[in-house]
């Protein structure tokens, strides 16, 4: 039995606002330092970026690397790591926010030293549609397979990563499967108190990035079908990203401008999820999806594509539909369930709004865990 509260973490990380004083991310970070013994976080920031070199927060150690290159942030975390090791002596986890660039210098960091290389993995990194859009992204998948079989313990956001790994002959004693923490307090009031009214407009929703991996092209066609045989209703995509001009573009083409809403992104999302009804997911790839369990918690069924917690906290037929990604059809007609028999608005709700709960953890839970996946690699 180790003791967590004695472990001591270096993190290499991208979590600039960490950085930051009076974020929620500093609050997170602190968080997680108060279960150990000691936590240095060291992120890659560039010069202009404007951050303190070095700042204590308690038993919370905060680096920024400061360099002009993503070559030279990379080589100033390295350095940073050596030195903290060399200081300090003992045993040391060295934890890698990804398993690509952070995972070159966090095992670089941990190599010949009384430390053991950690790394995290928060989305499908290993999956062809996620990495075969380019050279770099498969040179990259390529350097991070090697990683994860040389790694002393893995973090994943869903089972579905987990499976992935084993394909890859990382061994299962290393891989610990711990969600995305996310505080659904507000979305779980929304489902407590929602109306689920019979009849009237029935109405989508999208939140998220407006970005090429969400696939959000394929949600427009797919709803311009259902439109047509279901003129009560509408469509609302909440975000922004680099496609907003090619979807609106998309919908005039259609012309769905009166069925479709654009609403720019808003830290309330939980109250326009309480006045929509259904939820639509068509990433090409997620690791987790944390919206779809934000989605559940406020009561609504769910149309996604097998992606991220697909199956985990999405139970087809259950809790809302899960389609094959890429099926156009079979997504049509999983929106149509819901429109052919508007009952299972509110029994799929409400179903989604339980398993939500039941598998979420709150925030203490959740901290245990990541510090015990971190002291599951603690050198012996």
């Amino acid at each position: 039995m180790k003791d967590e509260s004695k472990l001591r973490l270096i993190a290499i990380s991208y979590a600039k606002r960490a950085l930051e004083t009076g974020t929620r991310e500093r609050a997170r970070m602190l968080a997680y330092a108060e279960a150990m013994g000691e936590y240095h976080l060291i992120v890659f920031t560039r010069k202009h970026d404007g951050y303190s070199a070095y700042v204590q927060d308690g038993n919370l150690h905060l680096y920024a690397t400061n360099t002009r290159t993503r070559l030279g942030m990379m080589w100033q975390a390295f350095k940073i790591g050596r030195r903290i090791l060399a200081q300090r002596g003992g045993d040391w986890v060295v934890s890698s926010q990804d398993p690509f660039e952070t995972s070159v210098v966090g095992s670089a960091v941990a190599f010949g030293n009384r430390a053991t290389h950690h790394i995290q993995i928060h989305g499908d990194v290993f999956n062809p549609r996620s990495y075969q859009v380019s050279l770099l992204q498969r040179v990259r998948a390529t350097y991070g397979q090697m990683a994860v079989r040389r790694a002393d313990g893995i973090r994943v956001v869903s089972s579905r990563i987990k499976r992935s790994l084993l394909s890859l002959g990382v061994s299962e004693e290393k891989i610990t499967v711990l969600p995305i923490f996310s505080d659904i307090t507000a979305f779980k009031a929304v489902g407590v108190s929602r109306n689920y009214a019979v009849g009237g407009r029935v109405s989508f929703l999208y939140v998220g990035r407006f970005a090429p991996e969400k696939n959000l092209p394929f949600l427009i066609d797919a709803f311009a079908q259902v439109a047509v045989r279901y003129p009560n209703t509408s469509l609302t995509l909440v975000g922004g990203g680099s496609l907003q001009k090619v979807l609106e573009k998309q919908i005039t083409a259609l012309g769905l401008q009166s069925r479709v809403t654009f609403i720019p992104w808003t830290e309330n999302v939980a109250a326009i999820m309480a006045t929509h009804d259904i939820f639509c997911l068509t990433s090409n790839h997620e690791g987790w999806g944390m919206v779809l369990v934000e989605a559940a918690a406020a009561g609504m069924p769910v149309v996604t594509t097998d992606v991220g917690c697909a199956g985990e906290c999405v139970r087809s037929g259950e809790t809302g539909q899960v389609v094959l990604v890429g099926d156009r059809d079979h997504y049509v007609q999983a929106m149509e369930v819901y429109l052919k028999n508007h009952s299972l608005v509110a029994t799929e709700g409400v179903r989604g709004h339980k398993l939500a709960l039941e598998t979420t953890l709150d925030e203490s839970a959740y901290i245990t865990q990541l510090v015990e996946s971190y002291a599951s690699c603690v050198p012996r």
